[in-house]
């Protein structure tokens, strides 16, 4: 069967920014020879990332409103039913919401319709709409399709046991990630990082996040708990690196707490590779996952890793022996990987309020791995032993096998 497979379809928003468009651009990039790929987006002027194959084009300006989503998913649906009739297709491959939705509505007659699941469904910190939204699209929309993938064995489970979906229908495919390029990508610095040099040299102990600034990754809380950490180790930077709609916020956080020099904005980076090779510690805030990008590309590069214990992706990193679906921690815990701390509440704090219990053991992990060397190096060499285990190209094998 996998040699008769040979014309797939993959369709995403865009080729750039997220961590859904980096996984695409990898599994596409690392396919094997002799398969025709076409990659369809919403407009071929959002593409960065690197793929192989056709790029394929809505024409469709790029726009930030519930009104344009519901006009692309109407858009998009009508041209997947002309491309799949015409083009002979074996297979279409969804990411994302918008796209899972069009793959669906545009039917399985001329080829199947595999959709691909980001992120965990309905986070506790999502709104009420975003709620309702996920029940319609796991009782109305996915059931519909060939097959799910999940991209984190939780997310996997969650859609069994939570949403009634049969299990024949699910499986898990984590990320993948490419070791040996990511490592060819550390050494060099970021053409717009003299400051950054100046920062490496400067014998500043750095804390490095990566991100978009958006809701779902909480950077406030990691500025909230920094401001405890440079109190008992002003030697300390923070650098966070990303960009997003939550800047601003960020920007008068740490002119609130007096952070400026102390924690830094670099904005977003064509190689967030360099930050991570170069952080005595690596944290990830996040509010709610699917499977973590930043934090596999971390481990990748050697980097000692804190993370918040979500649902999902976090613990299925650092923890592999837990529970995908256990009761989260409520302490620091140092796993075999690396730490995970509680998830913290969400809440946009606008004063100088006082650290909640799960930024105040944030600060508290960040401190231990600063002041602790031997640690430090103990889980750098775990984090390289557990990044082999997500080779790029296994996980090419497993698409093609569901495929």
């Amino acid at each position: 069967m996998r040699d008769k497979m040979k014309n797939v379809l993959f369709v995403i928003e865009t080729l750039r920014g997220g961590g859904a468009e980096r996984s695409l651009s990898n599994i596409v990039t690392h396919f094997p020879d002799g398969w025709h790929i076409d990659i369809l987006v919403n407009d071929d002027s959002l593409v960065e990332y690197p793929y192989k194959g056709n790029i394929l084009s809505l024409s469709s300006p790029e726009k930030c409103s519930k009104v344009y989503f519901i006009k692309n998913v109407i858009k998009r649906t009508l041209f997947l039913r002309k491309l799949k009739r015409s083009n002979k297709y074996d297979v279409c491959v969804s990411f994302l919401e918008g796209p899972n939705i069009s793959n669906v509505l545009s039917g399985k007659k001329y080829c199947r319709t595999i959709i691909s699941i980001r992120n965990q469904i309905m986070p506790k910190c999502s709104g009420i709409y975003s709620k309702i939204g996920d029940f319609f699209l796991t009782t109305l929309f996915f059931p519909n399709a060939d097959a799910i993938v999940a991209v984190s064995e939780e997310i996997a489970m969650q859609l069994v046991c939570q949403h009634r979906i049969s299990e024949h229908k699910i499986c898990a495919i984590v990320n993948g990630y490419d070791y040996e390029w990511i490592r060819g990508k550390m050494i060099n610095c970021p053409q717009k990082g003299e400051i950054d040099k100046k920062l490496i040299n400067s014998g500043k102990r750095l804390v490095v996040t990566v991100g978009r600034i958006v809701e779902q990754k909480g950077q406030w809380h990691l500025i909230r708990a920094f401001s405890d950490v440079v109190r008992r180790e002003p030697n300390a930077v923070l650098l966070i690196v990303g960009d997003g709609l939550l800047r601003g916020y960020l920007e008068r956080l740490i002119r609130l707490y007096r952070l400026e020099g102390k924690v830094i904005l670099v904005g977003r980076s064509d190689n967030p590779f360099w930050y991570y090779a170069n952080a005595d510690v690596f944290v990830f805030p996040s509010l709610w996952e699917g499977y973590p990008n930043a934090l596999a590309e971390a481990l990748c590069c050697g980097a000692p890793c804190i993370a918040t214990d979500v649902h999902s992706g976090c613990r299925e990193i650092l923890a592999p022996d837990l529970e995908v679906m256990g009761e989260r921690v409520s302490e620091i815990t140092e796993k075999e990987y690396g730490i995970l701390v509680p998830v913290c509440s969400g809440i946009m704090y606008r004063g100088c309020e006082m650290l909640e219990q799960e930024e105040q053991k944030m600060a508290d992990a960040i401190i231990m791995l600063l002041r602790d060397k031997e640690k430090r190096n103990y889980y750098r060499e775990k984090s390289v032993e557990r990044s082999k285990k997500l080779d790029i190209n296994t996980v090419v094998s497993q698409w093609i096998d569901i495929m």
